[in-house]
């Protein structure tokens, strides 16, 4: 089974990219310190992809994706804390909202699976990660996609 995951890596980072809450969009985990450092800077990767039906004429899959927001953490120094976690708090409720409210994102998406349907459902998780010598507050929003007919199946 070959699956067309490009298509669901475009539309869910060009989403992303067209929301206005990040500054800068990338697809992979950085390596090195995003240069937005003191913006929201978002990686994008999938996860997984799964058939999780298959009919007579086409399959019926899961693709997972996750999106990380990353925010420079705040640690004295005059840094609000309080303002990394509200800015990417709201960060997360539009993307999220938006998200949901676009519903399929276009190519063969039929729709982002909210409640999860198929498996578990759009979450966001906090956490802290360090790249370099930097820590950054992040978020990972995991969106499951329910994706028609990328699936090709070879004998």
């Amino acid at each position: 089974m070959a699956f067309n995951i490009t298509n669901t890596l475009n539309a869910i980072t060009s989403h992303i990219s067209s929301s206005g809450y990040v500054n800068d969009v990338q697809v992979g985990e950085p390596v090195s310190v995003p240069d937005a450092n003191d913006r929201i800077f978002a990686a994008v990767w999938m996860t997984s992809a799964t058939v999780a039906e298959v009919t007579l004429s086409n399959t019926i899959e899961l693709h997972v994706s996750n999106v990380r927001l990353y925010k420079r953490a705040a640690f004295g120094q005059g840094d609000d804390s309080g303002d990394v976690e509200r800015e990417l708090a709201i960060a997360v409720s539009q993307i999220s909202s938006n998200l949901i409210g676009e519903y399929d994102l276009g190519e063969s998406i039929r729709n982002i699976d909210v409640a999860g349907q198929y498996g578990g459902g759009l979450t966001a998780t906090w956490a802290y990660v360090q790249i370099g010598q930097t820590v950054f507050r992040t978020v990972d929003l995991v969106v499951p996609l329910i994706v028609d007919d990328s699936a090709t199946q070879a004998a």
